[in-house]
């Protein structure tokens, strides 16, 4: 043992001095300017790069909780799922599908409806989850959607709906 290990206190000293594995999802590449972003930082900056205020993708959820009221949210219509009533199958079940998009996004359906307050005024929300099969209109999102309209008539209150997002291979192929 050498004298500067000797002197130097345990807690400084390490062992080994191999690279340490970096915890999945702290780092992120910006889309645009391929800035390393340190992932707490850009969630408090609502997923726009601080470098080249790119505006990444967001969640449903998120976007809802970064535009209502914190604590103001109550879903509407939570309970629905969807059905494969038709038994629809191309090259895979449409219900294989269905439990896939349900597993990777953790929603039941493409569309989150929420009544909530903004600014202190009550207003219904709802936001599409792109990432749940593109945002797929089917007869969940129709029940969703018209149930958080009938409740915003009900409260006289706005209703606003986040379309998902264009895709980008969609956006170059229109601008063709």
């Amino acid at each position: 043992m050498s004298w500067l290990t000797k002197l130097m206190p345990s807690r400084i000293r390490t062992e080994g001095g191999g690279k340490r594995a970096v915890p999945e999802g702290l780092w992120e590449k910006c889309d645009k300017c391929g800035a390393a972003l340190y992932g707490p930082e850009l969630e408090k900056n609502l997923r726009v790069c601080p470098k080249c205020s790119h505006h990444m993708s967001i969640g449903a959820r998120e976007r809802l909780v970064a535009f209502l009221d914190d604590d103001s949210g109550e879903e509407i219509g939570a309970a629905l799922g969807p059905v494969d009533a038709l038994h629809f199958r191309d090259q895979k079940k449409y219900a294989d599908r269905i439990k896939a998009a349900q597993k990777s996004t953790g929603e039941r359906d493409a569309l989150v409806a929420v009544q909530g307050q903004l600014k202190g005024n009550p207003i219904c929300v709802a936001a599409f989850e792109f990432r749940y099969m593109g945002g797929s209109m089917g007869s969940v999102v129709g029940e969703r959607f018209a149930l958080a309209a009938e409740r915003a008539l009900e409260l006289k209150c706005p209703l606003v709906c986040f379309p998902p997002p264009v895709a980008r291979a969609c956006r170059k192929a229109c601008s063709r």
